[in-house]
């Protein structure tokens, strides 16, 4: 019996040594993978580095998305999309099994995991990848509705993910709540925006729709200017102020033309008019003082005046 215990009490001490070697081994083996964002149509990359205190080989590696593969190294490298591949080429060696996305694509937004084996055994990590997709610059059409109302529509696609689209008068005021917003989600994931500013007042342009990203950060805008609206009305405000001040002009012009002409008229009037002669006794109103020879060379005057 003695014998026995001190056999168990042997074998108890070796697996406890074995467990702790295995535990201290696994210590020094991990897998540290980072979640990251990139942005489409750019390269982008998922983080994944092995950790150990050993040189171990690396057997096998699997990157998937979701639950589907999208590079393998069983041996040899088998990526099941050309736009994945290791970011480090010498990866076998300094242990970076990193993901490159090439030319990224909002479709690749998704939940990732890498499982590495060494000769330690697997191990296995998660990163999450988030793409973003900018927004094209904004179009707008109008409408004419009524003589004096216009609808006003604003398009932006390829976004990603779901932004909004405000509209702003000359003045700055937001009519945002006047309008009906559409979004839809495209076969590649991304969104497009469509907004529509009913019963919009001419008056109020120029308008201006701008597209906000998921950050509300602005990425585009366009302005419509009032000359584009209601070519009928085209600003009803206006053209009644612009009417309002030709009438008053054209009636100060009207009445100084008038002033001048009867101006004018006195002034010859006062021309034509003889002026006024001293009064005259009979006996000079007789007497032409003023008759002279018709000889240039007699300076002498007939009919001089008495003494």
């Amino acid at each position: 019996m003695v014998h026995m215990a001190s056999a168990i009490a042997i074998l108890l001490v070796v697996i406890s040594f074995i467990t702790v070697s295995l535990s201290a081994d696994s210590d020094f083996h991990t897998l540290e993978c980072q979640s990251s964002t990139g942005h489409s149509g750019q390269p982008s990359k998922l983080d994944c580095v092995v950790k150990t205190k050993y040189n171990r080989t690396i057997l096998k590696v699997y990157w998937k998305k979701d639950v589907q593969h999208v590079l393998t190294f069983d041996g040899g490298i088998n990526p099941e999309n050309g736009r994945f591949q290791f970011a480090d080429t010498n990866w076998r060696t300094s242990k970076n099994i990193s993901l490159l996305v090439k030319d990224t694509k909002v479709s690749d937004e998704g939940n990732y995991s890498c499982t590495v084996v060494t000769t330690l055994g697997p191990k296995k990590g998660y990163a999450r990848f988030n793409v973003k997709a900018k927004y094209s610059q904004p179009e707008i059409t109008s409408k004419d509705i009524t003589e004096d109302r216009v609808d006003l529509t604003c398009v932006s696609s390829g976004g990603y993910p779901s932004g909004a689209i405000h509209w702003f008068d000359r003045l700055g005021t937001n009519w945002t709540r006047s309008t009906e917003t559409t979004k839809t989600q495209e076969e590649d994931k991304s969104f497009q925006l469509q907004s529509t500013f009913l019963s919009a007042d001419p008056s109020h342009a120029p308008y201006t729709c701008v597209v906000f990203n998921s950050e509300w950060k602005a990425e585009g805008e366009e302005t419509i200017l009032g000359t584009h609206l209601n070519k009928q009305t085209p600003i009803k405000a206006d053209t009644t102020s612009i009417v309002a001040g030709a009438v008053v002009i054209g009636s100060l012009i009207v009445g100084l033309l008038v002033a001048l002409l009867i101006s004018r008229r006195r002034s010859q009037r006062a021309l034509r008019r003889p002026s006024a002669q001293p009064m005259l006794s009979p006996e000079q109103e007789r007497i032409d003082y003023d008759y002279a020879s018709p000889d240039p060379e007699d300076a002498r005057v007939l009919n001089p005046p008495p003494p």
